[in-house]
């Protein structure tokens, strides 16, 4: 009995016919009616049981084994291609919130600037008004200096280290550390 091999190009729209000629191998196409129909089976089942492969390859006027490969192959691009747009979309999730960390952080950095100012304004008034020799115990139990100090150095301290994080990691890329799911 005589062996003869199916094999499906990488795009899924040719196969390779080697029988007893096998020097004279053929590649042939597969016909736009073949492609539409596989089409149209993949979209309802990615994967055939073995009854519905040989109704199949006898409907189309192919081999199962050549059926089987165009759906081996056939889900090797739809996952491929799945993979791309997670990518994209987690690719677009993560530009958006970088954009609006940048944003916060410009903010954060405004508002340190101005409680820094209000800081010094306080200090100002509190250094008057003892030249003065009023009390303004009521400022100062509103909000102390110090408690205003030790906030802002708090700032400065987090802009510090989100600074030498970013230095840190400013070589690599956030997708080196998450692995890909198979």
């Amino acid at each position: 009995m005589e062996s003869e091999e199916f094999s499906a190009a990488e795009d899924g729209d040719t196969f390779v016919f080697k029988g007893k000629n096998s020097a004279k191998d053929k590649k042939k196409r597969f016909s736009e009616q073949q492609i539409k129909s596989l089409e149209t089976m993949f979209e309802t089942q990615t994967k055939l049981e073995p009854r519905q492969k040989l109704q199949l390859a006898r409907d189309l006027g192919l081999q199962p084994r050549q059926v089987a490969i165009w759906f081996q192959n056939k889900r090797a691009r739809w996952k491929s291609k799945q993979l791309e747009r997670e990518y994209s979309s987690l690719r677009s999730d993560y530009d958006q919130l970088l954009s609006s960390f940048e944003a916060l952080k410009r903010e954060k950095q405004t508002l340190a600037k101005q409680l820094q100012k209000l800081v010094e304004l306080m200090g100002k008034q509190r250094d008057e008004s003892s030249n003065e020799g009023t009390d303004h115990s009521d400022l100062k139990t509103f909000c102390p200096a110090d408690e205003l100090e030790n906030k802002l150095s708090y700032f400065n301290q987090e802009d510090q280290e989100e600074e030498a994080m970013a230095i840190n990691s400013a070589g690599q890329e956030w997708w080196e550390y998450w692995p890909l799911n198979d």
